[in-house]
């Protein structure tokens, strides 16, 4: 239960940080690049220091063995990670913090979806429902939540196009969580800090690719915030994979989502000024009444 406590946290604070460095960068992907550079650094010294001190973690080959699968699913993985970040970003830009980090919670429809139809999980009616109404509490809050852009200029959006954006975050941090999920099932969790630390060495390159086309200038308290971004984004995905090795999918991303949102919604509201409306109110509701569906 600790890792998924921890992962909860670490989740939080990343909307948080990525809030507080909105007015503060010139450069939103230096800030990503150099948040990538800080977590792969981390997760490889995760792995690295207990080999060194001769102490390797329990099925630790040797220094650099990594499975075929993990090898194939790192890179991958790696670019839908800085895909989402980027998009998380804008999205706080143009809709605020609470919206786009819960649905990047929300989002785990689609890990317990893949593990329903893939891996056998047989849903029952209850569990069903609740799947059905995460997606409408996705719904409710992309109509609720106001931030960012959408405070200073409320009619600039269609309420198709939020509710398309919505549904597109939602499936595309989805696939971040789903990642996690393959690896913990097809994986070999003794070697999850060395697969984490391949994963956001390449969304770091990524980053870094579309930093030179786009010819973008570092600067320093940019590249401050990313440094500052780069643990917790770091540790929400160790915590994640851990707990999903002790706990199962559809217990660990509902929980997940339910106090993340709930958190969201409340430094959103109290600490940025952040609107919800009776909308969002019934969203969250349905949140944590879909949840316990799930978990009956």
């Amino acid at each position: 239960m600790l890792d998924l406590f921890l992962t909860i946290a670490c989740t939080t604070s990343i909307g948080v940080i990525v809030k507080l460095a909105e007015t503060r960068t010139h450069e939103r992907l230096t800030m990503l690049l150099f948040n990538y550079i800080v977590a792969a650094i981390v997760s490889f010294s995760v792995f690295l220091v207990p080999v060194l001190a001769g102490r390797p973690l329990s099925g630790q080959a040797n220094l650099f063995a990594l499975s075929v699968f993990a090898m194939i699913l790192a890179p991958v993985a790696g670019f839908i990670f800085a895909l989402n970040f980027f998009l998380m970003v804008v999205a706080i830009e143009k809709r605020g913090v609470a919206l786009p980090v819960s649905l990047m919670r929300l989002s785990a429809i689609v890990p317990i979806a893949a593990s329903m139809i893939f891996f056998g999980e047989s849903p029952g009616w209850l569990e069903a429902a609740g799947i059905v109404g995460v997606l409408a509490a996705a719904v409710l809050m992309s109509l609720s939540f106001r931030g960012g852009e959408q405070i200073k200029h409320p009619g600039r959006e269609s309420m198709l196009m939020l509710v398309l954006m919505s549904l597109g975050l939602l499936f595309c941090f989805g696939l971040a969580d789903l990642s996690m999920k393959l690896f913990e099932r097809f994986g070999r969790l003794p070697e999850k800090p060395l697969f984490l630390a391949v994963l956001f060495a390449f969304a770091g390159i990524t980053i870094g690719v579309g930093m030179i086309v786009r010819r973008v200038r570092i600067r320093w308290i940019d590249a401050g915030w990313g440094i500052i971004l780069g643990v917790p984004n770091l540790f929400s995905s160790y915590f994640l994979v851990g707990a999903l090795a002790v706990l199962a999918s559809y217990i660990v991303f509902p929980m997940v989502t339910a106090v993340t949102v709930m958190l969201i919604a409340l430094i959103g509201r109290f600490a940025f000024g952040e609107e919800i409306g009776k909308l969002g109110i019934i969203g969250i509701v349905l949140t944590l009444a879909s949840i316990i569906a799930v978990n009956v």
